[in-house]
Order: structure tokens, then C-alpha cells, then sequence
């Protein structure tokens, strides 16, 4: 069986930080980067990725609530679940899904950072030169407050 985007498994299927292309006809490619899930709870669709701590391998956890992290941190977004202690792929780059935090909407062509009221969620850009280093995509469409919609994400990590 291959692995795909959509691959999830208790053990390690591909070496981690390993990356996938996907093509997408006329809306561009997407890389998919693998990862291990070292987090406390299942990564949900949408919710930003970074890097555990101080690991030096492709072990992430969910981006800490209120909080700006520099994009290189950053893996990328989960487009599906993906259990606590499991490993599979998270969208690093190309057109996806991200959620809003419950606290603010995010409008269509408005860059994302890290930081939304929800652990994993986004937030549009403040304009302040840290929020720079976070940015994590940019909205194509109009996303609500606490809910989900199309980005191009763009992660470093």
C-alpha cells in the first residue's frame, strides 16, 4: 500500500520529516512534510503544527494558544486527524485548510500568524514586526471567527 497525504499510522511508515508532493491541477502543488504527533491530543484539521521543544527531529505538537511562533517553528497544518503518538502528514506548503481562533475573524488576503485564542488556531497579521516572522499563510477566502477556511499556508519548519 503507498503512503499518501492522508496516510496515519501507530508506527513510522516514511523517515520523519520526509516530503510528499501532491499536484493540484491549476491551484499549484502542495508539500506534505511527516511528522510524529508528541502531543497530548489528536491534531484536528486546520490546527497550526510546530516543533517540540527543542527536538531536532520532525516531532511536533499544536502551536500554544495567544501565542506568536516564529514561522520557522512551524512545520506546517494538519488537514486530517492525526492521534496523539501517531505519525502522518502535515500540509507545509500549498493551498489547505486552516482554523480561525474564536476571537477574531480573518479576512480574505489577510496574512495568518500563530496565536488565535484556541491552542493550533490563526490569527490575522497584527502589524507589528514579530508578527512578521509568523506568518503562516495568507486567506483566500473569508474565514469566521472560530471556524475553518482555504489558506495558502506556507510553513518554514
Amino acid at each position: 500500500m503507498a503512503v499518501t497525504s492522508v496516510s496515519v499510522a501507530a508506527n513510522p511508515e516514511v523517515r520523519l520529516g520526509s516530503v510528499l508532493t501532491v499536484e493540484l491541477l491549476d491551484k499549484g502543488t502542495q508539500e506534505w512534510v511527516y511528522i510524529l504527533n508528541e502531543g497530548a491530543a489528536a491534531l484536528a484539521a486546520g490546527e497550526v503544527v510546530m516543533r517540540n521543544t527543542t527536538s531536532t527531529e520532525y516531532r511536533g505538537v499544536v502551536t500554544t494558544a495567544a501565542t506568536l511562533i516564529p514561522s520557522v517553528r512551524c512545520f506546517g497544518v494538519a488537514q486530517h486527524a492525526i492521534p496523539a503518538g501517531y505519525y502522518g502528514f502535515v500540509l507545509r506548503r500549498g493551498l489547505g485548510t486552516v482554523k480561525a481562533g474564536s476571537g477574531a475573524a480573518i479576512n480574505d488576503t489577510e496574512a495568518i500568524t500563530t496565536g488565535g485564542t484556541e491552542a493550533g488556531s490563526g490569527l490575522a497579521i497584527a502589524h507589528a514586526t514579530i508578527a512578521l516572522a509568523c506568518v503562516v499563510g495568507v486567506a483566500v477566502q473569508n474565514i469566521s471567527a472560530g471556524g475553518s477556511g482555504l489558506a495558502f499556508i506556507d510553513c518554514r519548519g
